[in-house]
């Protein structure tokens, strides 16, 4: 005779545990699209900005002056290719966070939270900068270009990221939170069935 496994054993189906979880919020589901959109645009402005190889090495030879021809490409293939793997590392990294934050982890509302806050600071600070000192200034400071694409770029995706931070904390999904994290009621337990030499 086989006794039914608990749903939360290992190799237990796992119905009972689905059934309790409490249907996913509209809002809730939007802001996981909405982070999503985010990344694939950050993918987008990256594909934008490294496209543009002549501005690339323009950029690299104002830095580094003393880089032979040969060096200067090597330099270009290498930051083109760590600005890709680390925008997919990015997007991959939203995904999960939001398949976690839909599933109910609060952890994860939380890290995205951050996330829209930092993202928010440091758009904010470009448009501060580049409307009081100029972009010229800011070149000079920072020897880094800032381009007007990407400040409509960086624009869109704070814009993206605030949206869905509204829709993470409004009281549909606030209750959906913490429905999630309400304490399953105590299930009994059934014993092993007797082994052949208990008999």
């Amino acid at each position: 005779m086989t006794h039914p496994q608990h749903p939360d054993r290992v190799g237990g189906t796992g119905e009972g545990a689905t059934a309790e979880r409490p249907p996913l919020p509209t809002p809730l589901n939007i802001a996981r699209w909405l982070w999503i959109a985010a990344a694939l645009l950050g993918l987008v402005r990256a594909y934008v900005r490294l496209s543009d190889r002549r501005a690339l090495a323009t950029e690299l030879r104002t830095a580094l002056p003393d880089l032979s021809q040969t060096q200067l490409d090597d330099q270009i293939n290498a930051l083109i290719m760590f600005d890709l793997l680390y925008l997919l590392a990015v997007l991959a990294l939203y995904v999960s966070l939001s398949l976690r934050m839909t599933q109910g982890k609060n952890w994860a509302r939380v890290v995205l939270t951050v996330f829209a806050g930092f993202g928010a600071f440091g758009t904010l600070g470009t448009l501060l900068l580049m409307s009081s000192i100029g972009q010229a200034e800011l070149l000079r400071i920072t020897q880094v270009r800032v381009e007007t694409s990407d400040v409509v770029f960086g624009v869109l995706v704070t814009a993206l990221e605030l949206a869905a931070l509204v829709l993470m904390y409004l009281p549909e999904t606030n209750r959906y939170f913490r429905a999630t994290r309400r304490p399953r009621p105590p299930q009994q337990w059934a014993p092993p069935p007797p082994g052949p030499f208990l008999r």
